[in-house]
């Protein structure tokens, strides 16, 4: 087996099986949510963004989810523009004011370092509103830097409910003699098997309590459309880029 395999199977591994009440403490209160017609709210930058795209309309996926995706942070506009993005003062709240945001909702907030500005402010923002807040970011990484937010936490330190995606200092883990930077960074597959594992126990957690789960079918299925456009009319005003 290939290290990089082997070493990432390790870490999913440990992410769930040491994490497991903390996975059905989360489902619970996101089922809580979406009975009570909330939405699980999902933010990352940089990478981080793939994992709230990754629930977000899948084929098999929850309709509850409203990913908060805006270009700057994203690699495709500019990778250094991205960084600097991360670190902006004040950019959290022009963002999350346009965001319809209730008291019941669940806030999730992937960041692999957890010490930026960005996801900070965004997490302060969301308990003022009383929103449940969730993170996901490497522990290791986290407690090996400084924050660059002014109140000195890092965002394993502020949400109510705390992921460690098993990363190590600096994301990548693999090292061959004579090369110095490591190589093989994991927190996208550990995050992405994280929020899936999430997403599928917040199901199984709504239907023992005898609700159906708002989910989507493959587009690519015959006569799937006119199935999940009923479904998608649940959520239009809640989550704009279903409209």
């Amino acid at each position: 087996m290939h290290g990089y395999v082997e070493g990432v199977m390790n870490k999913l591994h440990r992410a769930i099986s040491k994490q497991t009440n903390q996975l059905e403490q989360a489902s619970s209160l996101i089922a809580d949510c979406v009975k009570q017609g909330g939405v699980l709210h999902v933010l990352g930058t940089g990478h981080s963004h793939m994992i709230a795209e990754e629930i977000f309309y899948r084929a098999g996926g929850a309709l509850f989810v409203n990913p908060i995706l805006d270009s700057g942070f994203m690699l495709h506009e500019g990778a250094t523009k991205s960084t600097r993005m991360e670190r902006l003062s004040g950019y959290a709240e022009v963002l999350l004011e346009g965001v319809d945001i209730r008291g019941y909702d669940v806030f999730l907030v992937v960041s692999n370092s957890g010490r930026n500005v960005f996801p900070i402010e965004a997490t302060f923002y969301m308990k003022q509103k009383n929103v449940y807040t969730i993170s996901i970011s490497s522990f290791e990484h986290s407690k090996s830097v400084k924050s660059r937010h002014e109140s000195g936490k890092r965002l394993f330190e502020l949400t109510d409910l705390a992921f460690d995606n098993y990363g190590e200092v600096g994301d990548a883990f693999l090292k061959s003699p004579g090369l110095e930077p490591r190589y093989g960074p994991s927190s996208s597959v550990v995050g992405i098997v994280l929020v899936q594992t999430l997403i599928s126990m917040t199901i199984e957690e709504l239907l023992r309590r005898d609700e159906r789960p708002p989910l989507l079918v493959s587009a690519n299925m015959d006569g799937s459309d006119d199935k999940n456009l009923k479904q998608m009319e649940l959520y239009r005003d809640r989550i704009p880029l279903l409209r």
